[in-house]
């Protein structure tokens, strides 16, 4: 392989990756936050308690969840009144995903 072949295969190689590679943080950001709707909406099918529904949630919020923003955003809105939670939560995911985001398992049990 010529030294001029190599090179033009490390240059497709760096602008592969510099393509790629913001397009798959965001196919992450999005999935952790469409992944928290996953465990909202399959809390809210189940027939758990609110209790059990409750510890459901943030223990496969913690477990399967790998994004910061979602995990940071997650935690904060418990901070707020239960009527605030939400919404605050949607302007979080919208924020970071920069798209229109709605999830509505997470309205319903985040109150």
């Amino acid at each position: 392989m010529t030294r001029n072949h190599t090179m033009t295969k490390c240059k497709l190689i760096a602008v592969l990756l510099l393509t790629i590679y913001p397009i798959l943080g965001f196919t992450a950001e999005n999935a952790s936050f469409d992944e928290i709707c996953a465990i909202y909406t399959e809390a809210k099918n189940s027939s758990l308690t609110s209790t059990t529904r409750s510890e459901y949630i943030f223990k496969n919020v913690e477990n399967r969840i790998h994004s910061k923003d979602a995990l940071q955003a997650h935690s904060a809105v418990f901070n707020l009144e239960p009527k605030k939670r939400y919404a605050i939560f949607k302007k979080s995911a919208e924020y970071s995903l920069n798209k229109k985001w709605d999830c509505e398992a997470i309205k319903q049990l985040m109150k």
